[in-house]
């Protein structure tokens, strides 16, 4: 009794949904998520036939400013395209192209028996949105030695070097303590908006050092150039 409500219910799912039997489930229609790698789940509602050659594909695109999830499956070239997917739940790979903040993303299943497509879903859209904070300025880094003292803000401390050589993506750098030890040293992302409001990408110059890890204190950061200079700066994380 209880598997019969059971497929009942998953019945009236599928004619909710229009006429194809693969239920999307989640992520939601039109949901907007904060995390790179969205765990996808479907079902298929019609009753187990005892195949064991069903497979799904799974399709995700880019889609472009007002266009439909199911015309950007339909039209665009896939951002990631998965086949014979066994059973009704996919990770996003860790190794497949990365999502972008700010962007929206349609995905639809492809049921397939044989290597046959013999049935396709409908198609589902998400957005990837991520709150991004402003730094109030970035720190300059000196040649010299001097008694600036910047607060770091968040999770991290942007800083950019005015030297005559500029640097390409992650300087060589250390971080010293109040005790003059070495501290480890992580980049990541800088969250600086630029064009079309996405996340400028860090280098030229510009850099973005975490700080999450460190104790409460005074760091100093000190930054070497492909020639050799040194620039420093001081930092206060609380």
């Amino acid at each position: 009794m209880k598997h019969l409500f059971f497929w009942s219910l998953l019945m009236c799912f599928g004619s909710a949904f229009g006429q194809s039997n693969i239920v999307l489930i989640s992520l939601d229609d039109k949901d907007t998520i904060d995390y790179r790698y969205p765990v996808f789940n479907w079902y298929y509602v019609s009753a187990p036939d005892g195949r064991d050659d069903v497979r799904y594909n799974y399709v995700l695109t880019k889609l472009e400013t007002n266009q439909s999830a199911l015309t950007g499956v339909t039209v665009n070239q896939p951002l990631l395209r998965i086949n014979n997917v066994q059973g009704f739940q996919l990770v996003y790979p860790f190794d497949a192209p990365e999502l972008q903040y700010g962007k929206r993303y349609g995905w639809q299943l492809e049921k397939t028996v044989n290597n046959i497509i013999v049935e396709k879903s409908e198609a589902w859209e998400f957005t990837l949105y991520k709150e991004i904070v402003l730094p109030m300025k970035y720190a300059y880094l000196n040649s010299s030695y001097n008694a600036t003292i910047y607060e770091v803000e968040g999770d991290g401390f942007y800083f950019k070097t005015d030297g005559r050589y500029r640097i390409s993506g992650n300087p060589k750098c250390r971080v010293l303590n109040e005790s003059a030890e070495d501290m480890d040293v992580e980049f990541g992302e800088d969250q600086k908006l630029g064009a079309e409001d996405e996340p400028e990408k860090t280098g030229l110059g510009f850099h973005y050092l975490l700080t999450n890890m460190y104790p409460a204190g005074i760091y100093t950061l000190i930054v070497k150039d492909q020639k050799g200079n040194e620039y420093n700066t001081r930092f206060r994380v609380k």
